[in-house]
């Protein structure tokens, strides 16, 4: 047994060391150290257990009728159960995505930049086209809710080999998840862009959008220089759902300990996955399956009858336990990433430059290397991109206290799952990454001219702000006082320059548009690549899983070479997180969310084909070093019913 044991473990670390790669690069010295997911920060994916892995389920009612002493011949069962789970505590899965950036626990707040007395963890709503002075409240409650019809067949080969056993195991899924966003507008806002801010001329409010989730839904929503709408990360409050195969598992066993009391064992296991993949088209997509890894592992069953009644053989009590550790290969998918230490910056604008600087936009002296290419992006278009995942080891472990009278069977147990944190390997970090330029606007000013504005006198500047964050931009920190720059001159602005131009005769000074106050420019930009992003990985998970099933064997039927059986079980699972350290109240997420979500399915705009296209080659790997835990907590009931045979 310790021989098989060994063997075994010698197995799965090979397999994670060969999937690992002998030496991964990091060509853009990135360092976790330094950029990594704390804590309290939200998490742009959530990669949920699979619906079909679930040892708990597969454990209960049919113990009788496997791994059975004394056989000269094939024997197995068959059995077909129906699962329904809903999530509870959603209040976390919401803290889960948007991390400390809730206020109350389950509100987001979005205010413009001129909002008096804004909050520090508001989000700017000038990213999202709304007015400087909007103010609004979101919030979310989000839930997971699941069917799984799960097949499975246990085959025992006693006839070729003592103990030789073979289980197959393929559920189909139903998924819905709704995000259930629920908008509060206090204050539309009535300011508008003033000119060079969005663009080259002034946005009145009554063109301006009214509502956050009018933005976050894509939907060709625009403004100013904004040409691309929002296409990944969207928000709504639609029903998402997926229908599909989850994954076909199969495990080889063999019961080198098989007596009529007890048995134990080892088996391999491989997982051929069936499921969808993270496509990153919207915050919270319904994921059936695993994320399309191909899993390799294996495990031990055993049991014990401890007691058994002397006049009754049929009536009795033991343990059972089956244990399953598997690495998890990499898949390529599609993620999206904030910037280093800035949660939820992938929702900021970036704006696009280019190296042509016709009019020497400069201090006279020193002329931008980039200027300001008249055309803005939301980051997150640019922040996602395929990555090769991998999961080290995830370990579904069940153990269970079983009792037989007669027909009937009583069981009651304790589930333990947990799992790795991800690593992300892809050939897209270098530096730059693309043909394209691209800085951080923040709330700069990117348009200056000439006083008066006479024709053909605007120019887009150099203006760039990489410290900028999803809360604001930089240039209201910087001013000062009544006698300092306004924010519309650009104080705040990396590597602040005065902006000149030298077309104009004399090296006259640019200026606000429509206005004599004298604007600021970079002189350089600060450009972003994909070393400046937080590639934060879905973190490490552990749930707890008490469940308990009733079922009943008609064993007394004349005709003994089929025994039908049915049961019924349930289980609640809680999720094991740190969500208390960052947040502490009471669940905020009621009925009123859920009943203003729309019915409609929401399964357009995400290809399953997403990322076989330009996949990633294992050329970098990247850890971090959050300490967060991700998982769903849930409860869930089911039938159990099938059809043992000799």
């Amino acid at each position: 047994m310790n021989r098989v044991l060994r063997s075994l473990f010698a197995c799965l670390l090979l397999t994670s060391l060969v999937s690992y790669g002998v030496d991964c690069c990091n060509p853009c010295n990135y360092d976790c150290n330094n950029c990594c997911l704390g804590p309290c920060d939200g998490y742009p994916f959530l990669q949920i257990r699979s619906q079909g892995r679930d040892s708990a389920r597969e454990l209960v009612g049919w113990q009788q009728f496997i791994n059975k002493y004394d056989q000269d011949c094939t024997y197995g069962a068959f059995s077909l159960a129906v699962e329904y789970t809903r999530s509870f505590r959603n209040e976390r899965l919401a803290h889960f995505l948007f991390g400390n950036d809730l206020i109350n626990c389950c509100e987001l707040y979005i205010q413009g930049s001129e909002v008096e007395n804004r909050n520090k963890r508001a989000w700017m709503a000038d990213y999202f086209g709304l007015d400087p002075k909007f103010d609004s409240r979101v919030r979310f409650c989000p839930q997971i809710q699941n069917a799984v019809l799960d097949f499975n067949l246990w085959l025992g080969f006693d006839e070729a080999a003592e103990g030789l056993y073979l289980r197959i195991n393929a559920p189909i899924v139903w998924t819905k998840w709704q995000l259930c966003p629920c908008e509060s507008v206090k204050t539309v806002g009535d300011a508008g862009y003033y000119a060079g801010y969005m663009s080259e001329e002034a946005v009145a409010a009554d063109k301006l959008n009214k509502r956050f989730l009018d933005y976050m839904r894509g939907n060709s929503v625009t403004f100013g220089d904004m040409k691309t709408p929002l296409e990944y990360g969207r928000i709504d409050n639609c029903a998402c759902t997926k229908t599909r195969l989850a994954e076909i598992d199969l495990s080889l066993g063999w019961n080198f300990v098989l007596e009529e009391d007890y048995h134990f064992g080892a088996f391999l296991y491989v997982a051929a996955p069936a499921g969808n993949r993270p496509c990153a088209t919207r915050l919270f997509e319904p994921m059936v399956g695993n994320g399309k890894h191909w899993e390799f592992g294996g495990g031990i069953s055993g049991s014990w009858i401890f007691w058994r009644d002397c006049e009754c053989e049929e009536q009795y009590m033991g343990v059972w336990l089956e244990a399953t550790i598997a690495h998890l290969f990499k898949a390529c998918q599609r993620r999206s990433f904030d910037f280093c230490n800035k949660p939820n910056s992938r929702y900021m604008l970036l704006e696009e430059m280019t190296k042509d600087n016709p009019n020497e936009i400069g201090d006279g002296t020193n002329f931008a290397k980039y200027v300001y290419k008249e055309n803005l992006i939301p980051a997150i278009n640019w922040s996602t991109f395929n990555v090769d995942v991998r999961i080290d080891v995830q370990a579904d472990i069940a153990l269970k206290l079983g009792y037989t009278r007669c027909n009937w069977n009583f069981d009651l147990g304790y589930n333990l799952w947990a799992r790795t944190g991800e690593k992300f390997c892809n050939d897209c970090c270098v530096c730059p990454t693309s043909d394209k330029l691209y800085a951080i606007k923040g709330d700069a000013t990117i348009y200056g001219d000439y006083e008066g504005m006479t024709a053909g006198s605007i120019y887009p500047i150099s203006a760039s702000q990489s410290k900028a964050n999803i809360y604001a931009g930089t240039n209201k920190g910087a001013e000062v006082a009544v006698t300092g720059p306004f924010a519309t001159q650009n104080p705040g602005v990396d590597n602040k320059k005065r902006a000149w131009s030298g077309v104009e005769i004399g090296g006259e000074a640019l200026d606000v548009p429509g206005t004599d106050l004298e604007i600021y420019t970079s002189v350089d930009p600060i450009l972003v690549n994909r070393c400046d992003l937080n590639l934060g990985r879905s973190p490490s998970a552990i749930t707890h899983k008490l469940f308990g099933n009733i079922g009943y064997a008609w064993k007394d039927r004349e005709c003994c070479d089929y025994i039908p059986f049915l049961g019924i079980g349930a289980k609640v699972e809680f999720a094991q997180d740190n969500w208390n350290d960052c947040c502490c109240c009471d669940s905020c997420c009621d009925s009123c969310c859920y009943d203003s979500c729309c019915n409609t399915s929401c399964n357009k705009g995400c290809n399953d084909n997403c990322c076989y296209d330009n996949c990633c080659n294992d050329n970098c790997c990247y850890d971090n070093c959050c300490t967060r835990r991700g998982g769903v907590s849930q409860w869930g009931i089911w039938i159990k019913g099938g059809v043992a045979f000799d």
